[in-house]
């Protein structure tokens, strides 16, 4: 299952959401670690996301398949030139990214942010894709759709198609580009999913990460680069992509994405305040993920945990295999893990609640194989 139908299967989950406890077990039969939500524990707080200017926004852990917070990231308001990561996804999988395209008047006069197309040029798709990206350029989005789909109007309806593909239900585009127009629209988990198909595309990703873009000469011979939009990728550590926009209905929008330690957080701002408020909304909250989110053991292969009586014997319950959980850091003190027996079976406690748990001992036969499903339900406190 690929990235973007894990989020997508996902989407159903309540926000609260904002903090999560992910099982992992040392076993390479469990394909993937249980997620569930862990409410806030009496007298135990929190730390909370940090305080932004976006009107709407979504911070999530793409490594553990978790929302780690949220602010109406459902709500409909108008993406800018983020609309760009649908145009270059549908472009990348219609396929032939090296097919010649000639610039029409059109798409040369598409206006706003370009890169300078002259009419009757012949270009190569992915040099559009890429410069639309990194440069957001208008003009390479109509050229793009032209090229594509023979013509804006049907690679809008491409567009639409495939937002619905991906579940999309808080989007609609009306154009390639992202300029103001009635009834073009994206919500802040919705360019999420976006992000996270785009991302999984070769040429979307490289182009995402590049901070410029030596585009071919003009005809005249002038020099054409494209620089970035996106200041994360020269000012946060680890930054990835993904896009920006901006225009005065829509505020400052940004897609941003970084990966630090074996992780990879990606963030969507809508409506900060311009000129860079979408910057300081990212990076706040990126850190937040980084530094309030990890992974903690609960128990460790080789290590006993408490003790059961075999006859007259007390054998001590022993770790056959190590567990981890992935938690919001502030409240991985109440889970105070031990190994009991239950029913005979050996589980991992934390509190009132219990998961099977993989365990050894001299009196008691071991759980069979690789352990296929975990079983964690909270209760609260």
């Amino acid at each position: 299952m690929t990235r973007h139908a894990r989020w997508f299967s996902r989407r159903g989950l309540p926000a609260a959401m904002a903090a999560a406890l992910v099982l992992l077990v040392a076993s390479p039969g469990l394909a993937r670690p249980l997620t569930v939500a862990v409410p806030p524990v009496q007298g135990l707080a929190f730390d909370p996301p940090p305080a932004v200017s976006a009107a709407s926004w979504i911070l999530y852990d793409d490594t553990y398949d978790v929302v780690l917070a949220s602010h109406e990231a459902d709500a409909e308001r108008p993406m800018a030139s983020t609309t760009k990561m649908m145009t270059a996804l549908v472009a990348l999988e219609a396929g032939r990214p090296d097919r010649r395209v000639v610039v029409s008047e059109e798409a040369a006069a598409a206006g706003e942010a370009e890169i300078g197309l002259v009419p009757g040029e012949e270009l190569a798709l992915d040099q559009l894709v890429t410069v639309l990206l990194i440069r957001s350029a208008n003009d390479a989005a109509v050229a793009i759709a032209e090229a594509v789909s023979g013509g804006v109007e049907p690679f809008v309806a491409a567009m639409n198609a495939t937002a619905s593909r991906l579940g999309l239900e808080h989007t609609r585009f009306t154009n390639p580009h992202g300029l103001d127009a009635e009834g073009h629209y994206s919500s802040a988990a919705d360019l999420l999913t976006i992000a996270l198909a785009g991302m999984e595309e070769p040429e979307f990703a490289r182009a995402a990460t590049a901070r410029a873009y030596l585009f071919p000469d003009a005809p005249d011979g002038s020099l054409r680069v494209g620089e970035a939009t996106n200041r994360l990728l020269s000012e946060y550590d680890g930054a990835i992509g993904v896009k920006t926009g901006y225009t005065s209905p829509a505020g400052a929008v940004l897609v941003g994405a970084a990966e630090r330690d074996g992780r990879r957080i990606y963030t969507v701002v809508m409506g900060s305040e311009y000129p860079d408020g979408h910057f300081a909304d990212a990076t706040a909250l990126l850190d937040y993920g980084f530094e309030s989110f990890g992974v903690i053991p609960l128990i460790i292969e080789g290590e006993s945990y408490g003790s059961h009586r075999s006859g007259d014997e007390l054998v001590p319950l022993e770790a056959a295999g190590t567990v981890e959980a992935f938690v919001h850091l502030a409240g991985s003190g109440v889970l105070a893990p031990h190994l009991e027996l239950q029913n005979g079976a050996a589980v991992l406690v934390a509190g009132d609640d219990s998961i099977e748990a993989p365990v050894a001992t001299d009196g008691l036969r071991p759980l069979p194989g690789p352990i296929e499903s975990l079983s964690w339900w909270w209760r609260g406190p």
